[in-house]
């Protein structure tokens, strides 16, 4: 493998052995073989150890530290990777075999873009389709995205070491989200690009981090970004645009009664939805804000057979 393609597997895991295998295991099992693969166990207290060297695959580096969080942990993977490029997978999601591979032609082809990502499926056990996350493609429409949310899933992300490193790396004191303060920050010094294939399926959890973490630091970092451009808005078009951001701002990651004040001020029907779902019970609104329900229905008119056959493969032992 030349210089020009090398890829480290990038991977942190924290007490969950009961998903790491599969994860492993479709790693393991690229069409493109050449890679190391480093396991940061972030200071796990499960059989995580136990499940990782159970893999005799000389591709693995295995590296245990103290519980430091998803972020440290990923910044001092990146500071012992040798590869110049990094393939993210998180501990309790899948790649398809050909993902590596796709990746690496593309950027082959393309060497202006330096953070490389795809489509995904979610899932849940034992292997059923959720639904299917297609985000934007183009560098510019990826970075208009992230004004409000972040299109590019973790788990599908290839990225240029070198590029990143230099940057500082992920926020430590991101606690979820890590990963999305990490491209908004750098967007305008990054070139993105998603291949529109389904690449990873990530696995829908009640007890993942975004779920149960505050929100507090990606609402300040967007609500601050998206009031001052508010502010030196120089047309009436622009000022609309950025009223509407800060809405669904406060809708997702603020405060449901907040949003409410930037209704009138930017109506349509998709928020007017959304205003009547604010009088929801907590737990209620929570619930269905997270929902992802603009996916769930775009994935109704899907073939989801030939994904469940893919998953099963890609769950079993």
């Amino acid at each position: 493998m030349s210089s020009k393609e090398s890829v480290t597997v990038l991977m942190s895991v924290y007490n969950d052995a009961e998903y790491l295998r599969t994860s492993i295991k479709s790693i393991l099992g690229q069409t493109h073989k050449e890679f190391e693969f480093i396991i940061i166990d972030d200071g796990s207290t499960d059989n995580t150890e136990e499940t990782i060297y159970a893999f005799k695959d000389p591709r693995i580096i295995y590296k245990k530290r103290p519980h430091s969080g998803l972020a440290a942990s990923l910044n001092f993977g990146i500071s012992i990777a040798q590869g110049e490029w990094i393939a993210r997978i998180d501990a309790d999601d899948l790649s398809t075999n050909g993902r590596l591979k796709t990746q690496i032609d593309f950027s082959s082809l393309n060497p202006d873009c330096n953070v490389i990502s795809s489509w995904s499926v979610y899932f849940k056990e034992p292997h059923k389709i959720l639904f299917f996350v297609k985000t934007p493609e183009s560098d510019n429409d990826i970075t208009s995205f992230l004004n409000l949310h972040n299109p590019i899933n973790h788990s599908s992300v290839f990225f240029k070491k070198k590029v990143i490193a230099e940057q500082g790396g992920y926020n430590n004191n991101f606690k979820c989200y890590e990963d999305f303060e990490l491209w908004f920050r750098l967007k305008n010094k990054l070139r993105f690009k998603i291949i529109p294939e389904f690449l990873v399926y990530t696995r829908s959890r009640n007890d993942s981090i975004t779920k149960t973490e505050s929100k507090a630091g990606i609402y300040n970092l967007l609500f601050t970004n998206a009031e001052k451009n508010l502010i030196n808005s120089g047309s009436d078009d622009l000022k609309k645009y950025w009223i509407n951001i800060l809405f669904w701002i406060e809708y997702f990651y603020g405060d449901k009664v907040r949003a409410r004040k930037y209704l009138k001020k930017n109506f349509n029907f998709k928020k007017a939805v959304a205003f009547l779902n604010t009088y929801l019970p907590d737990k209620a609104f929570d619930t269905f804000a997270g929902s992802r329900i603009r996916y769930r229905i775009q994935s109704q008119f899907e073939n989801k057979k030939p994904f469940e056959n893919e998953l099963k493969n890609l769950l079993s032992d």
